[in-house]
């Protein structure tokens, strides 16, 4: 990974963030709050303006035959540079430093949206997100039927 801080953001955030299961949630809480944390002043954020959901299910060797391991794989595949509660986009300048310095990222692969960041939170623009930017939770669980009745 290229981008160790923006690595580091992007855990920070999902552990945090609602669960895919509940979409609306989720996208609620993304839109919310951006990868620079939840205390956030600066008048320049980074959000996760869209994602790749990807579910799975692997044999879990050390609880075999029954044992499986639920993977749930996020890898973000827009970015949004939103200039906070401003109609107008910060000077190339202001983004440049933001994007290169906070994050490593190339600021010439944003390109300003005409419609503001969720509820008017400000003027945004959007990029690809980074290749190799990815979060995977492992959750391991049985299959077996542990519901038998006892007497």
């Amino acid at each position: 990974m290229s981008h160790p801080q923006l690595q580091d953001a992007l855990e920070q955030l999902m552990v945090r963030a609602p669960s895919a299961l509940f979409k609306r949630a989720r996208r609620l809480y993304l839109d919310k709050y951006p990868l620079d944390g939840r205390d956030c002043s600066s008048a320049l954020r980074l959000f996760v303006a869209e994602e790749r959901v990807e579910e799975s299910v692997e044999p879990d060797p050390e609880k075999a035959p029954l044992g499986k391991i639920a993977v749930v794989t996020i890898r973000p595949t827009r970015l949004s540079l939103v200039h906070w509660q401003q109609n107008e986009a910060a000077s190339e300048q202001m983004c440049s430093d933001y994007l290169h310095n906070t994050w490593g990222l190339d600021p010439s692969c944003f390109e300003a949206l005409n419609d503001p960041w969720f509820r008017n939170g400000g003027h945004q623009q959007q990029a690809p997100a980074p290749d190799g930017l990815v979060w995977t939770r492992r959750s391991a669980f049985t299959t077996e039927n542990d519901s038998t009745i006892r007497e």
